[in-house]
């Protein structure tokens, strides 16, 4: 399998830590009862640690499909080298360093890494069009 392949593999693996980090707090937060249920009101008994898990775990399913999309369009158009590998890499690192950015409360450095991360996709997207 090809290096970049792995590397999107590897980030649906993050999905699945951060969806595990957020469900465990929220299962210890909410209760059973919540998260086994409907969910029809909001969980509003999450704490400030619970709810940015949530928003983490939600903005990285806002931008995994574009780096799906753009390491698979890299890897079919046979444009996946090392500088594709090398943005990969540092997007993966930026979105796992994200997670104790977003919850430690400081300002400008989540932004700082999710433009850092943001960033990767594009320079990956650019470089399957070189």
């Amino acid at each position: 399998m090809s290096l970049e392949l792995v590397q999107l593999l590897l980030a649906v693996l993050l999905a699945f830590a951060h969806f595990t980090g957020y469900a465990v707090v929220a299962n210890m937060e909410l209760g059973v009862d919540y998260t086994t249920g409907p969910r029809d009101a909001p969980p509003d008994a999450l704490s400030k640690r619970g709810k940015r898990l949530k928003r983490s775990y939600e903005n990285y399913l806002e931008t995994l499909p574009w780096f799906a999309i753009a390491v698979i369009v890299a890897h079919l158009a046979g444009k996946a080298d090392g500088w594709v590998h090398a943005f990969a890499w540092v997007y993966l690192t930026a979105r796992i360093v994200y997670i104790p950015a977003y919850l430690s409360d400081i300002p400008y450095v989540r932004s700082a890494v999710w433009t850092v991360a943001t960033t990767m996709i594009l320079l990956i997207t650019l470089r399957a069009f070189l």
